[in-house]
């Protein structure tokens, strides 16, 4: 008995020096990528998680970026691979499975990186003042859903879990990969990839890519209430209910396509409505028949390898036809429409205000002459050039003696405005755009003016 004892009293031992040295190792292994990742961002977490069954991870933790003012916190990493020794004996060739867990991931819509994003989106803008995004047709001021009408919605952060599934697959030489994004109050997505290659080979990601093949590859989205967020905060803006404002946004959209000569076929056009309501869903899957590869991708034209991907394609669960659609024509179609600010303000094409106003003067000119001509001593012609008006480049510097005149303000972006100028001044100009449904007014920077034109 006292023998059994002893024995029970040294598998004990021998268990918790074991996991403690286990423990010890997921410790030493999270404090140097801390290290590594120094240069670049501070790294802090709470406590190491390691389960006996493999799965290890740390709790509570932070990354700071360098130069960034909103870190990313993660509740809770987990990282299990499919053998539980693996990370205390494994070398470097790549487990037979790991699946990676991220437990409520915040990112601040404050961050550097969202604050860079609208950066970009700004600068868009300013390069095409009248531009106004497609899916924000009809939605009050709204230019296009950035980030800061995201703030204005009432986002404030990315709430998300993240989890990444992998599976190698050394008999048969096939690699699958599933990974699952949650984002809080907004949408899931899920992609799920079959690919046929060497799993030993993905160290070497040149040998692993020339050899590999897709053989089939899903991709999935639901909605999670950013639909209804955004019919109700865009019928907000537009003074609407969100059924009114749901009607409203398709009537601008296919007024654009129609002014863009944009010819969508029915499905595609009933699909993209369909995926803008609330708790709306869409699934797309290729299964290219024998799998593609880089190859086939360089060598093939894209309507051949679209052919052979054997698409399939459901929005709400209604499997939506692509036969017959000339896609290469349908993306150039779209890449070239007009811009649909233009179409929200109600704009119809009519005759030019300035063109209407050289005729009426050139009418004037010519009919001075006449009644000169007429007073005249016979034998003589007096001749009398009439003054017509038209856009003149002018000095930036003389453009305040020009208030209330028709001007064209050109910018490096290498887009125009065109209107009435309300202000100029040695910072800026301001012109106002008179439109059916009111007037759009326009503040532009002197430096960003590439050259000013008066109506004179």
């Amino acid at each position: 008995m006292r023998k059994l004892g002893t024995g029970v009293v040294v598998l004990i031992l021998i268990a918790a020096a074991s996991y403690g040295f286990y423990w010890y190792q997921v410790k030493s292994k999270a404090d140097e990528l801390s290290q590594q990742m120094a240069p670049f961002a501070e790294v802090s977490y709470g406590s190491v998680y390691a389960h006996p069954d493999g799965t290890v991870g740390v709790n509570n933790l932070v990354i700071s970026p360098r130069q960034m003012h909103a870190p990313v916190s993660i509740d809770a990493v987990r990282i299990r691979a499919g053998n539980p020794l693996f990370f205390l004996f494994g070398g470097d060739a790549p487990p037979e499975q790991l699946n990676v867990s991220l437990k409520r991931m915040r990112q601040g819509l404050d961050s550097e990186l969202f604050r860079m994003a609208q950066q970009q989106s700004d600068l868009m803008l300013e390069s095409n003042p009248l531009y106004v995004s497609p899916n924000a047709l009809g939605c009050g001021n709204v230019r296009q859903f950035d980030i800061n009408t995201m703030k204005r919605m009432g986002f404030s952060e990315m709430l998300m879990d993240i989890n990444l599934d992998y599976r190698g697959d050394n008999q048969a030489r096939k690699v699958h990969l599933d990974l699952f994004v949650d984002i809080q109050d907004l949408a899931e997505t899920r992609m799920e990839m079959a690919i046929s290659a060497d799993p030993s080979q993905l160290q070497n990601p040149m040998m692993a890519s020339g050899n590999a093949r897709l053989e089939t590859l899903s991709f999935s989205y639901a909605d999670q209430g950013y639909n209804q967020r955004r019919d109700r905060f865009c019928a907000a803006e537009s003074g609407i209910k969100p059924d009114e404002y749901r009607q409203q946004h398709r009537q601008l959209f296919v007024q654009w396509l129609n002014a863009s000569g944009v010819e969508l076929p029915d499905s595609l056009l009933t699909a993209y409505f369909d995926l803008q309501k609330p708790d709306a869903d869409m699934a797309l899957s290729l299964r290219p028949v024998g799998g593609v590869g880089a190859a086939e991708l360089m060598m093939q034209d894209p309507m051949t390898v679209l052919q052979s991907l054997n698409l399939q394609f459901s929005i709400n669960g209604k499997p939506l036809a692509l036969d017959g659609i000339n896609w290469p024509e349908l993306m150039t179609g779209l890449a070239m429409a007009g811009n649909p600010g233009r179409v929200e303000s109600g704009a119809e094409p009519e005759e030019d205000a300035a063109v209407a106003e050289a005729e009426a003067e050139l009418s004037g000119g010519v009919e001075a002459l006449q009644a000169v001509e007429s007073d005249s001593a016979p034998g003589q012609r007096v001749r009398v050039r009439p003054v017509i008006k038209r856009y003149q480049p002018t000095p930036l510097a003389e453009l305040p003696a020009y208030l209330g005149s028709p001007v064209r303000i050109f910018t490096y972006f290498g887009n125009d405005v065109e209107g009435q100028l309300v202000h100029a001044d040695g910072q800026g100009v301001r012109v106002i755009q008179r439109l059916k449904q009111g007037v759009a007014e326009y503040p532009l920077d002197n430096d960003r003016i590439q050259q000013a034109e008066v109506w004179r």
